[in-house]
């Protein structure tokens, strides 16, 4: 499974380094961008994408060729709206996308097992 922040961009093939680099990434308290994926042979392989703001995050899935985009669901009760800033890059973020570091986690480990849209969360179709 590769890992590619803002930082660098590695491989990691054994579960217990990639979920210690995640979790260093995700409690780091820094603003990242996170893409999780498994190279295969095609250009756009299934992807799990994780915006870092602070100790909060928003989830996208992406299927492979990105036939279809998943928002994770955090509070439906939230109706606020941001503007997260991360590597230059501005993200309108819909309050009740927003999940704990937490939960972000659980996401990239079960994606790891089966480079699947995790069903730790609930999704919304994009």
């Amino acid at each position: 499974m590769f890992i590619n922040d803002l930082n660098c961009c590695h491989e990691y093939l054994d579960y217990e380094e990639y979920e210690q680099q995640i979790r260093q990434i995700l409690y780091a308290d820094q603003d990242n961008e996170i893409h999780l994926y498994h190279e295969e042979s095609t250009d756009d392989p299934c992807a799990l994408s994780i915006l870092v703001k602070g100790r909060q995050a928003v989830v996208n899935y992406f299927s492979e060729d990105n036939e279809e985009i998943f928002a994770s669901i955090g509070d439906l009760v939230r109706e606020d709206d941001f503007r997260w800033q991360i590597g230059g890059n501005d993200y309108s973020v819909a309050g009740y996308q927003i999940l704990s570091i937490e939960k972000a986690l659980q996401c990239a480990s079960a994606f790891f097992h089966t480079q699947k849209k995790p069903s730790c969360i609930e999704w919304e179709e994009l």
